[in-house]
Order: structure tokens, then C-alpha cells, then sequence
């Protein structure tokens, strides 16, 4: 049986640095666990630390992680970045490739996922915000 789990949303300032992809891993984990929706947390570990770990190796600056579950039973996981560089989806990554695979893997294991570019924020930066949507109901490459 499953619980109704109330709307939430957190944010969390990410720093230009790979150690920070581990510390939004665990708020994820304690933010979902806290809600009821331990189910999710596998799944939005992965997918928001793809995001992150393409933020970090491709600006050189802050993130914000915002983790949103609506009412419709969705959980929404968006990374926003100062960089306006499109995302671009590698279709065959190699098996020995170290990177390509972080937009496949959103591609694969979400719901829904795109991107959005916001153009300039206060600071005059250009910025875009990757995100994608996930559910209760488990992808068949996940199971």
C-alpha cells in the first residue's frame, strides 16, 4: 500500500565541487526518507547526481539542486547552472567511454526530463536548468 505523501520543496546551493554531488545525494535520501517516498530514493540519487556531476565538469559554478514533489505524485529533480550550453544527448556511448551517459541515463530512468534556459539571472549570467520527472511507477530498466 502506498502513503500520500504531501507536496514539498527543497533547494540546496550546490559549490563548484565533486564532494558536493555525495552531500546532495544524502539530502535527497533524507528529504525522501522524511516523506515517505523511500521508493524513489535509488532513482533520484542517480539522476540528480548525473546532473550534477554535468554541471560541476562543464561551468565553473554554482549549482541549485531543487527537489519537488507535487501533488500529481511526481517528484521533479532540476539542477540550475550559469552555463547556457545546450545539453546535448550522445547517442552510443562506448563501453569504455568515461563520460556521455549522464543524459541516456535521465533518457532511461525518468519519467520525463528536459531543460530550460533562462537567460540571464540577477547577476547577469546566462543560466539553463536541467530537470526531470519521476514517479512511483518503476521504468522497465529499472527493474
Amino acid at each position: 500500500m502506498l502513503l500520500h505523501a504531501e507536496p514539498f520543496e527543497y533547494r540546496l546551493l550546490i559549490p563548484h565541487d565533486a564532494r558536493a554531488v555525495q552531500v546532495a545525494r544524502t539530502s535527497i535520501r533524507a528529504a525522501l526518507t522524511a516523506h515517505g517516498l523511500r521508493e524513489l530514493i535509488g532513482r533520484a540519487e542517480l539522476l540528480a547526481g548525473e546532473m550534477l556531476t554535468n554541471t560541476i565538469v562543464h561551468t565553473s559554478s554554482t549549482a541549485e539542486l531543487t527537489l519537488a514533489w507535487s501533488q500529481w505524485e511526481t517528484l521533479r529533480v532540476a539542477v540550475r547552472d550559469a552555463c547556457a550550453r545546450t545539453p546535448t544527448l550522445r547517442v552510443a556511448a562506448r563501453p569504455f567511454d568515461s563520460d556521455g551517459r549522464g543524459l541516456c541515463l535521465l533518457q532511461t530512468l525518468a519519467d520525463r526530463w528536459g531543460y530550460t534556459p533562462l537567460h540571464r539571472d540577477l547577476h547577469g549570467e546566462e543560466t539553463k536548468t536541467v530537470w526531470c520527472e519521476i514517479s512511483r511507477r518503476v521504468p522497465a530498466a529499472w527493474a
